[in-house]
């Protein structure tokens, strides 16, 4: 049996979040400084929907924030208390999701809207969330992240 580490742990670091109120996200960190958020918890039942839209009247819509050059200006400013999304299941349950960290917010999965269930069956790869970025020379965001965790491996068996 041969073990390697999957495709996401070869690339990027996966760390918990370090605020108290965004303990189902965890941060898939980039050398270059690009973060992607995904949920840390899997979910029981299925996606219906995921709302990107603003918390309160006349807020603002994450899925319509456009950035562009280099530096990814017009991105919006994320708090850690900021909702990102709200994940709606079948069973009528739903999730809130903050940011947990202070950076831009630059993009928002684009395929969670024909597909929300990705969110579900794919949280690392095809199911992100979104991807923050911290600003220029900034790798890390301020405050840091929580605890590191371990890297996944795949194991193949070998036929001899």
């Amino acid at each position: 049996m041969i073990s390697y580490a999957s495709t996401v742990d070869r690339n990027y670091k996966r760390f918990a979040s370090a605020h108290a109120n965004c303990d189902n996200v965890a941060y898939l960190h980039h050398p270059s400084g690009v973060t992607v958020l995904v949920l840390n918890q899997p979910l029981t039942s299925r996606v219906v929907n995921v709302d990107f839209g603003g918390s309160r009247k006349g807020g603002v819509d994450r899925a319509d924030t456009k950035v562009s050059g280099r530096g990814k200006k017009g991105g919006l400013y994320l708090q850690p208390g900021t909702r990102v999304c709200t994940i709606e299941c079948e069973d009528g349950t739903s999730v809130v999701v903050r940011a947990g960290v202070q950076g831009s917010l630059v993009e928002v999965n684009d395929r969670l809207f024909d597909n929300p269930d990705l969110v579900r069956t794919s949280p690392e790869n095809l199911g992100y969330i979104c991807v923050i970025m911290y600003g220029a020379q900034h790798r890390l965001p301020n405050g840091g992240f929580g605890k590191e965790f371990p890297k996944k491996y795949v194991q193949i068996q070998m036929d001899e």
